[in-house]
């Protein structure tokens, strides 16, 4: 199959996440539009970290599919798209790169699970609920009531594209094809996530305390 391509750096998209695109360039404006009129989807991809061209060494050869679900037009041809994560792919081989990238490719999904993960999904959504529970606190917010996905995959997708990691660290996750593996690094990842959350609660704790003390912890000034 050959799809259009959309290279972008410092965005990992994942299957069923919905994303806001500014689109400008002319080529891709090109690319949309081609999109919209036969109701195609493209993919998506990650450019390599540091990457100061687009070319084959530098796009990674795992993506997402992504579907246009809503546009709004612009100036110039300029659009504001929104997008949703359909299916992963790997990049066989690139087959065009003017006026825009297509490659031939194929889709993917995790393995087959051969045992529970049951207790896996439960351990890293509880961490997730403590780390939102903590992101209110430390935002001194409304913590809002979450709906996590039923399907352990689902969850896992959603919890790596929601956490603070690098692009490159998200791309690792993305290309994982063991939804159980792909739990037991979030589980780490959540863990280190609560930490430095429960760090930064008690340094803001410790702020407003001193703050509340006057001139306690400052130095003194002789006159």
């Amino acid at each position: 199959m050959e799809i259009p391509i959309f290279p972008l750096s410092n965005l990992v998209l994942f299957p069923n996440i919905v994303v806001p695109l500014h689109i400008f360039e002319e080529r891709y404006k090109m690319m949309i539009n081609t999109c919209i009129e036969h109701d195609e989807a493209f993919g998506l991809v990650l450019l390599r970290s540091g990457a100061e061209e687009e070319n084959e060494g530098t796009i990674h050869r795992v993506g997402v599919t992504v579907r246009i679900v809503q546009v709004e037009r612009l100036d110039d041809g300029r659009m504001n798209i929104l997008v949703e994560g359909e299916s992963r792919f790997r990049i066989h081989r690139f087959t065009q790169q003017t006026p825009y990238w297509k490659a031939s490719i194929d889709f993917f999904e995790d393995d087959e699970i051969r045992q529970s993960i049951e207790s896996l999904y439960d351990e890293a959504a509880r961490l997730y609920r403590k780390v939102a529970e903590l992101s209110a606190m430390l935002s001194a917010s409304k913590e809002s009531e979450l709906t996590l996905p039923e399907s352990p995959a689902d969850f896992s997708f959603m919890v790596t594209y929601v956490l603070d990691l690098d692009s490159e660290e998200k791309q690792k996750l993305l290309e994982i094809t063991s939804t159980g593996e792909r739990l037991r690094v979030l589980v780490n990842h959540l863990t280190d996530a609560i930490r430095k959350l429960e760090q930064q609660i008690a340094y803001k704790e410790l702020v407003s305390k001193v703050r509340g003390n006057g001139d306690l912890g400052k130095p003194n000034v002789e006159n």
